[in-house]
Protein backbone atom coordinates (compact mmCIF):
# COMPACT_ATOMS: atom_id res chain seq x y z
CA UNK A 1 0.00 0.00 0.00
CA UNK A 2 1.28 3.44 -1.19
CA UNK A 3 1.87 6.17 1.13
CA UNK A 4 -0.42 8.98 0.99
CA UNK A 5 0.70 12.09 -0.28
CA UNK A 6 1.86 14.86 1.86
CA UNK A 7 -1.33 17.83 1.73
CA UNK A 8 1.15 20.63 1.94
CA UNK A 9 -1.53 22.79 1.39
CA UNK A 10 -2.66 21.78 5.30
CA UNK A 11 0.40 23.32 6.64
CA UNK A 12 -0.48 26.09 9.46
CA UNK A 13 0.44 29.32 8.49
CA UNK A 14 2.82 30.57 11.43
CA UNK A 15 4.62 27.04 10.25
CA UNK A 16 4.57 28.06 6.47
CA UNK A 17 5.61 31.61 7.42
CA UNK A 18 8.55 30.19 9.23
CA UNK A 19 9.80 28.03 6.54
CA UNK A 20 9.25 31.41 4.45
CA UNK A 21 11.86 32.99 6.09
CA UNK A 22 14.21 30.48 5.39
CA UNK A 23 13.98 30.35 1.37
CA UNK A 24 16.16 32.08 -1.13
CA UNK A 25 14.61 34.20 -3.09
CA UNK A 26 13.80 32.39 -6.38
CA UNK A 27 12.40 29.77 -3.87
CA UNK A 28 10.43 32.11 -1.87
CA UNK A 29 8.97 33.87 -5.45
CA UNK A 30 7.77 30.65 -6.51
CA UNK A 31 6.07 29.31 -3.26
CA UNK A 32 3.02 31.98 -4.20
CA UNK A 33 2.27 29.50 -7.11
CA UNK A 34 2.07 26.38 -4.77
CA UNK A 35 -1.65 27.14 -3.51
CA UNK A 36 -4.14 29.48 -2.93
CA UNK A 37 -3.19 29.23 0.73
CA UNK A 38 0.38 29.18 0.25
CA UNK A 39 -0.40 32.79 -2.18
CA UNK A 40 -2.26 34.32 1.16
CA UNK A 41 0.78 33.02 3.28
CA UNK A 42 2.64 34.62 0.63
CA UNK A 43 1.51 38.11 0.46
CA UNK A 44 0.99 37.66 4.45
CA UNK A 45 4.50 37.28 5.09
CA UNK A 46 5.39 40.06 2.47
CA UNK A 47 2.97 42.67 4.00
CA UNK A 48 4.45 41.51 7.64
CA UNK A 49 8.05 43.41 6.38
CA UNK A 50 9.96 40.48 6.98
CA UNK A 51 12.52 39.66 5.21
CA UNK A 52 14.36 36.51 4.45
CA UNK A 53 17.66 36.17 6.09
CA UNK A 54 20.65 34.77 4.76
CA UNK A 55 20.18 35.20 1.10
CA UNK A 56 22.78 34.69 -1.21
CA UNK A 57 24.04 37.02 -3.85
CA UNK A 58 22.80 36.87 -7.39
CA UNK A 59 24.29 38.72 -10.53
CA UNK A 60 22.36 41.41 -12.02
CA UNK A 61 23.24 42.25 -15.55
CA UNK A 62 21.34 43.12 -18.93
CA UNK A 63 20.84 40.72 -21.60
CA UNK A 64 19.99 40.92 -25.38
CA UNK A 65 17.38 37.96 -24.54
CA UNK A 66 15.81 39.90 -21.89
CA UNK A 67 15.41 42.86 -23.87
CA UNK A 68 15.87 46.80 -22.78
CA UNK A 69 12.80 46.45 -19.98
CA UNK A 70 14.25 44.12 -18.14
CA UNK A 71 17.37 42.66 -15.66
CA UNK A 72 18.92 39.01 -16.02
CA UNK A 73 19.40 37.77 -12.70
CA UNK A 74 22.32 34.70 -12.07
CA UNK A 75 21.79 32.85 -8.78
CA UNK A 76 24.57 31.23 -7.23
CA UNK A 77 22.26 29.03 -4.78
CA UNK A 78 21.02 27.66 -7.64
CA UNK A 79 23.29 28.36 -10.65
CA UNK A 80 20.56 29.56 -12.86
CA UNK A 81 19.87 32.46 -14.70
CA UNK A 82 16.35 34.37 -14.39
CA UNK A 83 14.61 37.37 -16.26
CA UNK A 84 12.82 40.38 -14.47
CA UNK A 85 11.06 43.47 -15.18
CA UNK A 86 13.14 46.77 -15.12
CA UNK A 87 11.08 49.42 -12.97
CA UNK A 88 10.42 52.65 -14.88
CA UNK A 89 11.67 55.46 -15.47
CA UNK A 90 14.53 53.88 -17.66
CA UNK A 91 17.98 53.89 -16.02
CA UNK A 92 21.52 54.70 -17.73
CA UNK A 93 24.08 52.78 -15.23
CA UNK A 94 24.55 51.48 -11.95
CA UNK A 95 27.17 52.58 -10.10
CA UNK A 96 26.82 50.43 -6.07
CA UNK A 97 24.80 47.82 -4.55
CA UNK A 98 24.36 47.47 -1.02
CA UNK A 99 21.48 45.63 0.98
CA UNK A 100 19.49 44.55 -1.67
CA UNK A 101 19.61 47.87 -3.34
CA UNK A 102 21.17 49.31 -6.75
CA UNK A 103 22.44 52.75 -6.97
CA UNK A 104 21.44 53.78 -10.33
CA UNK A 105 21.37 56.80 -12.61
CA UNK A 106 18.86 58.06 -15.33
CA UNK A 107 19.33 59.85 -18.71
CA UNK A 108 20.69 63.44 -16.34
CA UNK A 109 23.12 61.66 -14.23
CA UNK A 110 20.64 62.34 -11.34
CA UNK A 111 20.92 59.30 -8.62
CA UNK A 112 18.30 57.02 -7.11
CA UNK A 113 18.05 53.86 -5.06
CA UNK A 114 15.95 50.63 -6.48
CA UNK A 115 15.29 47.59 -5.18
CA UNK A 116 14.69 45.40 -7.92
CA UNK A 117 12.61 42.76 -6.63
CA UNK A 118 10.17 44.72 -5.35
CA UNK A 119 10.65 48.13 -7.45
CA UNK A 120 10.77 50.34 -4.85
CA UNK A 121 12.55 53.74 -5.93
CA UNK A 122 13.85 56.07 -3.67
CA UNK A 123 15.36 59.21 -5.41
CA UNK A 124 18.61 61.04 -3.97
CA UNK A 125 19.53 64.83 -4.34
CA UNK A 126 20.00 66.35 -7.70
CA UNK A 127 23.89 66.32 -9.60
CA UNK A 128 23.35 70.31 -9.13
CA UNK A 129 23.35 70.12 -5.42
CA UNK A 130 27.27 68.36 -5.59
CA UNK A 131 30.05 70.69 -4.73
CA UNK A 132 32.06 70.72 -8.15
CA UNK A 133 29.09 70.96 -10.60
CA UNK A 134 27.08 73.94 -11.89
CA UNK A 135 24.74 74.41 -14.39
CA UNK A 136 24.71 75.14 -17.69
CA UNK A 137 21.12 76.41 -18.93
CA UNK A 138 20.08 77.57 -22.51
CA UNK A 139 18.53 81.00 -23.39
CA UNK A 140 15.31 79.33 -22.42
CA UNK A 141 16.45 78.12 -19.12
CA UNK A 142 16.45 74.49 -19.72
CA UNK A 143 19.59 72.37 -18.66
CA UNK A 144 21.91 71.44 -20.93
CA UNK A 145 25.06 70.79 -19.63
CA UNK A 146 27.25 70.63 -16.38
CA UNK A 147 30.22 72.04 -15.42
CA UNK A 148 32.66 69.92 -13.33
CA UNK A 149 35.20 72.14 -11.81
CA UNK A 150 38.63 70.25 -10.33
CA UNK A 151 39.39 71.02 -7.25
CA UNK A 152 40.21 69.17 -4.13
CA UNK A 153 40.03 70.41 -0.28
CA UNK A 154 43.79 71.39 -0.17
CA UNK A 155 44.43 75.71 0.74
CA UNK A 156 45.19 77.12 -1.02
CA UNK A 157 42.69 75.98 -3.74
CA UNK A 158 43.91 75.27 -7.13
CA UNK A 159 41.66 75.04 -9.71
CA UNK A 160 41.98 72.96 -13.18
CA UNK A 161 40.23 74.28 -16.24
CA UNK A 162 36.79 73.46 -15.41
CA UNK A 163 34.93 70.93 -18.15
CA UNK A 164 31.42 71.36 -19.61
CA UNK A 165 29.66 67.30 -19.65
CA UNK A 166 26.65 66.35 -21.27
CA UNK A 167 23.94 65.11 -18.98
CA UNK A 168 23.85 61.70 -19.88
CA UNK A 169 27.25 61.36 -19.75
CA UNK A 170 28.40 63.03 -16.36
CA UNK A 171 27.83 60.00 -14.20
CA UNK A 172 29.79 57.70 -16.00
CA UNK A 173 32.64 60.11 -15.98
CA UNK A 174 32.32 60.87 -12.00
CA UNK A 175 31.13 58.74 -10.39
CA UNK A 176 33.11 55.42 -9.27
CA UNK A 177 31.72 53.75 -6.76
CA UNK A 178 28.55 54.26 -4.35
CA UNK A 179 27.99 53.08 -0.53
CA UNK A 180 24.78 52.55 1.44
CA UNK A 181 24.89 52.73 5.49
CA UNK A 182 21.72 50.40 5.87
CA UNK A 183 19.02 48.45 4.05
CA UNK A 184 16.91 52.00 2.99
CA UNK A 185 13.71 49.69 3.68
CA UNK A 186 13.99 49.79 7.65
CA UNK A 187 14.47 53.44 7.96
CA UNK A 188 17.18 56.23 7.75
CA UNK A 189 19.93 55.49 5.24
CA UNK A 190 22.96 57.59 4.46
CA UNK A 191 24.65 57.10 0.96
CA UNK A 192 28.23 57.34 0.40
CA UNK A 193 29.65 58.44 -3.24
CA UNK A 194 32.84 58.11 -4.53
CA UNK A 195 33.24 60.49 -6.81
CA UNK A 196 35.78 62.51 -9.26
CA UNK A 197 37.56 64.76 -9.51
CA UNK A 198 40.31 63.25 -7.37
CA UNK A 199 38.45 60.47 -6.52
CA UNK A 200 36.74 62.24 -3.60
CA UNK A 201 34.23 61.72 -1.07
CA UNK A 202 30.10 63.57 -0.85
CA UNK A 203 26.94 62.08 1.05
CA UNK A 204 23.57 62.70 1.37
CA UNK A 205 21.18 60.96 3.71
CA UNK A 206 17.58 59.88 2.23
CA UNK A 207 15.97 62.47 2.40
CA UNK A 208 18.17 65.25 2.13
CA UNK A 209 18.16 68.11 -0.32
CA UNK A 210 21.62 68.22 -1.60
CA UNK A 211 24.80 66.33 -1.43
CA UNK A 212 27.48 66.92 1.57
CA UNK A 213 31.33 66.93 0.29
CA UNK A 214 34.14 66.00 2.51
CA UNK A 215 36.90 67.69 1.94
CA UNK A 216 39.79 66.04 3.71
CA UNK A 217 41.23 63.71 2.03
CA UNK A 218 41.42 62.54 -1.94
CA UNK A 219 41.99 59.12 -3.97
CA UNK A 220 39.65 57.25 -2.29
CA UNK A 221 39.31 53.23 -3.47
CA UNK A 222 36.20 51.48 -1.85
CA UNK A 223 34.49 52.40 1.46
CA UNK A 224 32.45 50.10 4.14
CA UNK A 225 29.72 51.00 6.94
CA UNK A 226 31.28 49.44 10.07
CA UNK A 227 30.20 49.97 14.14
CA UNK A 228 27.75 53.09 12.87
CA UNK A 229 30.64 54.60 10.71
CA UNK A 230 32.06 54.81 7.33
CA UNK A 231 35.61 53.31 6.90
CA UNK A 232 36.86 54.35 3.75
CA UNK A 233 40.40 53.34 2.20
CA UNK A 234 42.65 55.50 -0.17
CA UNK A 235 44.58 53.99 -3.14
CA UNK A 236 47.34 53.96 -0.99
CA UNK A 237 46.32 51.75 2.02
CA UNK A 238 45.23 54.43 4.48
CA UNK A 239 41.89 54.15 6.49
CA UNK A 240 39.92 56.93 7.35
CA UNK A 241 36.89 57.09 9.59
CA UNK A 242 33.85 59.44 9.35
CA UNK A 243 31.13 59.55 11.29
CA UNK A 244 28.21 61.45 10.40
CA UNK A 245 25.50 61.09 13.15
CA UNK A 246 26.12 63.83 15.34
CA UNK A 247 25.74 68.25 13.65
CA UNK A 248 29.00 67.58 12.35
CA UNK A 249 31.17 65.44 10.70
CA UNK A 250 33.81 63.50 12.60
CA UNK A 251 37.31 62.40 11.09
CA UNK A 252 40.02 60.35 11.73
CA UNK A 253 42.97 58.97 10.03
CA UNK A 254 43.36 55.22 12.03
CA UNK A 255 45.81 54.05 9.34
CA UNK A 256 48.50 55.84 7.32
CA UNK A 257 49.63 54.86 3.73
CA UNK A 258 51.05 51.74 3.41
CA UNK A 259 52.24 51.07 0.20
CA UNK A 260 51.95 52.94 -3.61
CA UNK A 261 49.28 53.46 -5.14
CA UNK A 262 47.75 50.75 -6.35
CA UNK A 263 45.39 50.77 -9.31
CA UNK A 264 42.70 48.31 -7.48
CA UNK A 265 41.61 47.48 -4.00
CA UNK A 266 38.44 47.12 -1.32
CA UNK A 267 38.12 47.18 2.33
CA UNK A 268 35.55 44.67 3.90
CA UNK A 269 34.51 43.75 7.25
CA UNK A 270 34.56 39.94 7.76
CA UNK A 271 32.01 38.42 9.75
CA UNK A 272 34.62 37.29 12.55
CA UNK A 273 35.58 41.18 13.05
CA UNK A 274 38.95 41.64 11.13
CA UNK A 275 39.03 44.51 8.76
CA UNK A 276 40.56 43.04 5.21
CA UNK A 277 42.30 44.86 2.48
CA UNK A 278 41.86 43.17 -1.33
CA UNK A 279 44.48 43.73 -3.54
CA UNK A 280 43.94 43.23 -6.99
CA UNK A 281 47.05 43.01 -9.04
CA UNK A 282 47.03 42.83 -12.93
CA UNK A 283 50.60 41.99 -14.83
CA UNK A 284 51.61 40.40 -18.45
CA UNK A 285 50.88 37.13 -19.29
CA UNK A 286 54.81 35.84 -19.73
CA UNK A 287 52.85 32.46 -21.84
CA UNK A 288 51.21 35.25 -24.31
CA UNK A 289 53.56 36.37 -26.89
CA UNK A 290 51.55 39.51 -27.79
CA UNK A 291 52.70 41.38 -24.87
CA UNK A 292 49.17 42.79 -24.31
CA UNK A 293 47.56 39.79 -22.24
CA UNK A 294 46.95 40.05 -18.47
CA UNK A 295 46.81 38.32 -15.85
CA UNK A 296 45.14 39.33 -12.58
CA UNK A 297 45.58 38.06 -8.96
CA UNK A 298 44.07 38.98 -5.68
CA UNK A 299 45.68 39.03 -1.88
CA UNK A 300 44.04 39.59 1.22
CA UNK A 301 44.89 41.28 3.82
CA UNK A 302 44.03 41.39 7.50
CA UNK A 303 44.57 45.12 8.82
CA UNK A 304 46.34 45.77 12.66
CA UNK A 305 44.93 48.46 13.92
CA UNK A 306 47.40 48.27 16.63
CA UNK A 307 51.09 47.93 15.12
CA UNK A 308 49.31 50.22 11.95
CA UNK A 309 50.10 47.66 9.43
CA UNK A 310 48.86 44.91 7.15
CA UNK A 311 49.66 41.12 7.67
CA UNK A 312 48.86 38.94 4.46
CA UNK A 313 46.70 36.02 4.96
CA UNK A 314 47.01 32.54 3.66
CA UNK A 315 43.25 32.01 3.05
CA UNK A 316 39.98 33.00 4.09
CA UNK A 317 38.59 29.26 4.90
CA UNK A 318 35.29 28.50 4.81
CA UNK A 319 34.17 32.28 3.69
CA UNK A 320 34.07 33.73 0.15
CA UNK A 321 34.59 37.23 -0.98
CA UNK A 322 32.57 39.49 -2.99
CA UNK A 323 34.26 42.65 -5.49
CA UNK A 324 33.12 44.95 -7.88
CA UNK A 325 30.99 48.13 -7.92
CA UNK A 326 28.85 46.44 -5.35
CA UNK A 327 29.86 47.25 -1.61
CA UNK A 328 32.81 45.02 -0.70
CA UNK A 329 31.42 41.71 1.46
CA UNK A 330 32.22 38.68 2.84
CA UNK A 331 29.79 35.38 3.47
CA UNK A 332 29.86 32.62 5.74
CA UNK A 333 29.70 29.19 3.68
CA UNK A 334 27.74 27.49 6.82
CA UNK A 335 24.73 30.40 6.42
CA UNK A 336 25.26 30.16 2.36
CA UNK A 337 26.12 26.79 1.02
CA UNK A 338 26.03 27.45 -2.69
CA UNK A 339 29.26 29.39 -2.52
CA UNK A 340 32.90 27.98 -3.11
CA UNK A 341 35.07 27.95 0.26
CA UNK A 342 38.18 30.51 -0.06
CA UNK A 343 36.96 31.66 -3.26
CA UNK A 344 36.74 35.52 -4.47
CA UNK A 345 33.79 36.46 -6.82
CA UNK A 346 34.67 39.58 -9.18
CA UNK A 347 33.16 41.68 -11.33
CA UNK A 348 34.35 44.00 -13.85
CA UNK A 349 35.12 47.36 -12.21
CA UNK A 350 37.72 49.12 -13.21
CA UNK A 351 36.25 52.73 -14.33
CA UNK A 352 38.93 53.58 -16.90
CA UNK A 353 38.23 50.60 -18.79
CA UNK A 354 34.67 50.90 -18.48
CA UNK A 355 34.59 54.01 -19.82
CA UNK A 356 36.81 53.72 -22.79
CA UNK A 357 35.29 50.32 -23.74
CA UNK A 358 31.42 49.73 -23.48
CA UNK A 359 31.45 46.94 -26.13
CA UNK A 360 34.55 45.15 -24.73
CA UNK A 361 33.85 42.14 -23.18
CA UNK A 362 33.63 42.34 -19.13
CA UNK A 363 35.86 39.88 -16.75
CA UNK A 364 33.50 38.41 -14.62
CA UNK A 365 34.22 34.96 -12.72
CA UNK A 366 35.68 33.39 -9.43
CA UNK A 367 39.26 33.47 -8.11
CA UNK A 368 40.75 30.60 -6.01
CA UNK A 369 42.72 31.95 -3.33
CA UNK A 370 44.58 28.75 -2.76
CA UNK A 371 45.70 27.84 -5.53
CA UNK A 372 45.84 31.30 -7.68
CA UNK A 373 43.71 30.24 -10.40
CA UNK A 374 40.29 31.78 -12.26
CA UNK A 375 37.10 30.11 -13.73
CA UNK A 376 34.26 31.87 -15.77
CA UNK A 377 30.78 32.18 -13.28
CA UNK A 378 29.01 30.68 -15.95
CA UNK A 379 29.58 29.77 -19.58
CA UNK A 380 28.32 30.91 -21.90
CA UNK A 381 28.16 34.30 -20.47
CA UNK A 382 24.84 35.79 -21.04
CA UNK A 383 25.18 39.91 -20.14
CA UNK A 384 25.56 42.33 -22.57
CA UNK A 385 28.75 44.26 -21.84
CA UNK A 386 26.56 47.60 -20.75
CA UNK A 387 25.52 48.18 -18.06
CA UNK A 388 28.71 46.03 -16.63
CA UNK A 389 27.23 43.41 -13.98
CA UNK A 390 26.86 44.10 -10.51
CA UNK A 391 26.34 41.47 -7.23
CA UNK A 392 23.10 42.26 -5.61
CA UNK A 393 22.16 40.08 -2.45
CA UNK A 394 18.04 39.76 -3.09
CA UNK A 395 15.76 41.96 -0.86
CA UNK A 396 12.19 41.37 -0.71
CA UNK A 397 11.54 44.17 2.38
CA UNK A 398 8.93 46.91 1.07
CA UNK A 399 10.58 50.35 1.96
CA UNK A 400 8.28 52.71 3.68
CA UNK A 401 9.97 56.19 2.32
CA UNK A 402 6.94 58.62 0.40
CA UNK A 403 6.93 57.88 -3.44
CA UNK A 404 7.30 60.91 -5.44
CA UNK A 405 3.39 61.04 -4.63
CA UNK A 406 3.40 62.33 -1.74
CA UNK A 407 2.13 58.60 -0.65
CA UNK A 408 4.17 55.84 1.31
CA UNK A 409 5.53 52.44 -1.22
Amino acid sequence: MEAPVPDWSGLPADILISVFQLLECPDLLRSAAVCTFWQKAYSMFRRSGVCPSQQTPCLLYCTEAAGAKALGMYSLSERKSYSMPLPEPPISNWIGSSHGWIVTMDEKSDLMLLNPITGDKITLPPVTTMEHVKPIVNDDGVLEKYKMSFYDGELPRVEDTPYACPLDRYGDLVYLKAILSSDPSAGECTVMLIHQPYAQLSFAKVGDAHWNWLQMHSFYADCIHHDGCFYAMTAAGAIDVFDLNGSSVVHRRILPNLVRMLEKCYIVQAPWGDVLQIIKEESLDPEQPDGETYVTAYEVYKVDFVELKRVKMRGIGEYALFTGKSTTSCFSLKDHPGLMANHLYFTHDDHDELLSGKDDPRDIGVYDLENDTRTNLVDPEPWRTWFPPIWCTPNLAKAGFPDDNGEAQ
